[in-house]
């Protein structure tokens, strides 16, 4: 969860899954130990982790994009290199989620079960999330230094009146 008082709230719902869960937090201060279990969930309960998730993860699915709340940023976990996947509500990064769809550098799922049967895609064929990862990270590497070309129109312009 993005926000700390969510993440009771999301342990919550984990438990209900009957799937084991850990709190990072907790694997963090050693007030839990290791585990190998593969079908365990650790929700990340703590701040300034993500990016070191998203470089564990195989795919990446950025929240509150299947709400109409606007999604969180995909560029970070797309210049990670992660096969990533959002929700149709990422209208708050347009710019983004066109350049990387029309490329092919990212998915865009339309709801949960399209999310599900993404994943389970994604997961079955490696080869293909390898591929989107690659083509979105090509989309980012295409658009480093858009600040710096922006200041260079603007002091073009400038310089001309």
């Amino acid at each position: 969860p993005r926000k700390p008082e969510r993440f009771d709230e999301v342990a919550q719902i984990i438990e209900q899954t009957s799937l084991p869960l850990i709190r990072y937090s907790r694997l963090k201060d050693k007030t839990a130990s290791r585990t190998t279990d593969k079908q365990a969930v650790i929700l990340g309960d703590t701040m300034g982790d993500l990016r070191k998730f998203y470089s564990l993860a195989t795919i990446i699915f950025v929240g509150r994009s299947l709400v109409p709340m606007g999604g969180s940023d995909m560029i970070e976990a797309v210049a990670l290199g992660k096969c990533t996947v959002f929700g149709p509500y990422a209208f708050n990064f347009k710019q983004t989620v066109d350049a990387l769809l029309e490329d092919n550098g990212a998915i865009m799922v339309e709801d949960e079960q399209d999310l599900l049967r993404t994943m389970q895609k994604c997961l079955a064929k490696l080869d293909f999330a390898r591929k989107i990862a690659k083509n979105g990270r090509e989309v980012i590497r295409k658009n480093q230094g858009a600040t710096q070309k922006t200041i260079d129109q603007i002091t073009k312009l400038l310089s001309t009146a």
